[in-house]
């Protein structure tokens, strides 16, 4: 297996306080009287997996620490923590616009990533991929150096796509079993290993970890129209 080397971003969840695997959007209430709160559950996958990827390395390597950082790494975090650590996060990457259904794209979280990497000082940039040939490759190589990958599971453009999507499994005793299905969302992949003859891929996603075929994945994105590049991952090296 390669995977990352530390424990991976926890949250203590309000009312069951159940410790979470990464970040999650539904902190936020689908039910507010303010539009932005619902936008920020309906389409912040990808501001949770940009602000879960920055916070695992800088909880690992202290040269990766930026201003405000240094209070929410290696140790559980309270909702309203993870919450206001979110809101900085959504105010760096811009927030999201009330005229689109769509969350943030890969070159928004490719442009921004480099812009804090160059105002920090760190030796690190990022790139949004744009091939299926290099994917697995490159998250081998990611994993390896203990970073986190922000994986996209790719809009389905076409009405006749609308309802396909990759499934994500949730690991049983004897075998893995469908949990959802599901398109246009971001992830971040914290492993990869073989079982059962075939690649699997851990994620964090809603707060959980599931698990991603790679061969499925690898067969959707070659399928779909735009499929490698809506359907890709911020390459950092």
């Amino acid at each position: 297996m390669t995977g990352l080397g530390g424990e991976y971003i926890r949250v203590k969840r309000n009312k069951s306080g159940i410790i979470t695997y990464g970040g999650d959007q539904g902190f936020f209430s689908d039910a507010s009287a303010d539009p932005e709160e619902v936008r920020k559950r309906r389409m912040g996958c990808g501001i949770v997996a940009f602000g879960d990827l920055l916070l695992y390395v800088a909880g690992r390597n202290s040269q990766y620490r930026f201003k405000g950082s240094e209070c929410y790494v290696n140790r559980v975090l309270a909702e309203k923590e993870y919450k206001d650590y979110f809101d900085d996060r959504y105010a760096f990457l811009g927030g999201l616009s009330a005229r689109t259904r769509n969350g943030l794209s890969g070159f928004k979280l490719q442009s921004r990533f480099n812009r804090m990497a160059k105002a920090e000082g760190w030796k690190l940039r990022a790139k949004w991929g744009f091939s299926g040939r290099r994917m697995y490759c490159r998250m081998e190589e990611m994993l390896r150096k203990d970073i986190p990958v922000i994986l996209c599971i790719p809009l389905m453009i076409f009405k006749k796509d609308k309802k396909q999507g990759i499934t994500f499994y949730k690991k049983e005793k004897d075998g893995y079993s469908k949990a959802c299905t599901v398109s246009a969302h971001y992830v971040v992949v914290t492993g990869i290993f073989k079982e059962h003859d075939g690649i699997y891929m851990s994620i964090s996603s809603w707060g959980v970890k599931y698990y991603i075929s790679w061969e499925e994945y690898d067969q959707f994105i070659h399928t779909h129209f735009l499929g490698t590049i809506l359907g890709n991952l911020l390459y950092i090296k």
